[in-house]
């Protein structure tokens, strides 16, 4: 099996010829509340896309021991991440399959053959890589200050340094927000920072589970959602236990603000109350 196909016009995968009928579809749904109608959408797998979600299983079992883009990372404590595959069709009509991951792994954002981040990175790129250096070196100067006498100078040089720290974080989150604008198949847009999210910030990394980074390609890409899974691989977070190659839905925190607009004008989602 290749590991990635980067010669597509899209991300698409072909469908495998793996039998489908005997599949047991998990009981999980990838939903939200549609700002607009205030209806909940909801999108689940079919059988396609869980026999490819098995497919990546095995292939990220073969990851472990590999020299480059390996999941040892995801394996250190804590370090689990969910990772995604949605069926979709093409505007020929032609079937095939999405993959995401959730955040980053290994270093990458879009490797080849995966699904790119929600938000137009490139628009904070620079920024990020210019102030991430400089809040390392605030908080190695801080810890450095602290190790040294208590006299009132070092304890305002202290401050000064965090309210700083705190600058260039809130510079550059602010910037990052800006970026993630979705869309959804109607063309419609909404801005991260005109998302109700119950607080005034938006959580850090919504926009970048696996449900709205596939949502977000295919609408971005002409392509019609037809179907969704996510799955855990590695190890669980302390907070909130998973099982490595377990389904799970969508999660209520990051997605639900959101996935309810993303699905507005995919006809295979299911409309509720």
């Amino acid at each position: 099996m290749q590991p990635f196909i980067d010669s597509m016009h899209t991300l698409l995968r072909p469908l495998d010829k793996t039998a489908t009928d005997l599949v047991d579809l998990p009981d999980v749904r990838y939903f939200g509340r549609c700002p607009t109608t205030g209806q909940e959408r909801s999108l689940r797998p079919t059988p396609e896309v869980i026999a490819a979600a098995e497919k990546l299983k095995r292939y990220l079992a073969t990851r472990r021991t590999t020299d480059t883009f390996n999941t040892k990372g995801i394996y250190a404590p804590f370090t689990g991440k969910m990772f995604g595959v949605m069926l979709c069709r093409d505007t020929e009509g032609h079937l095939g399959t999405l993959r995401a991951f959730s955040g980053g792994w290994a270093g990458h954002w879009q490797p080849p053959g995966w699904v790119p981040p929600s938000g137009h990175i490139a628009e904070f790129e620079k920024q990020r890589d210019d102030t991430e250096p400089q809040l390392a070196e605030l908080t190695q100067y801080i810890e450095t200050l602290k190790t040294q006498s208590l006299a009132d100078e070092h304890q305002r040089e202290i401050e000064d340094c965090k309210a700083e720290r705190r600058r260039l974080s809130r510079t550059l989150t602010e910037q990052i927000h800006r970026a993630y604008r979705f869309e959804n198949p109607l063309g419609e847009v909404l801005p991260l920072t005109e998302v109700d999210t119950g607080s005034p910030r938006p959580p850090t990394g919504m926009g970048e589970c696996c449900a709205p980074k596939l949502l977000q390609y295919a609408a971005r890409n002409q392509l019609e959602a037809l179907g969704i899974v996510e799955f855990w691989w590695g190890t669980s977070p302390s907070a909130l236990p998973r099982t490595e190659g377990s389904y799970y839905s969508s999660c209520e925190h990051k997605c639900y603000p959101i996935l309810g607009f993303l699905l507005r004008g995919v006809a295979a989602a299911e409309v509720g109350p």
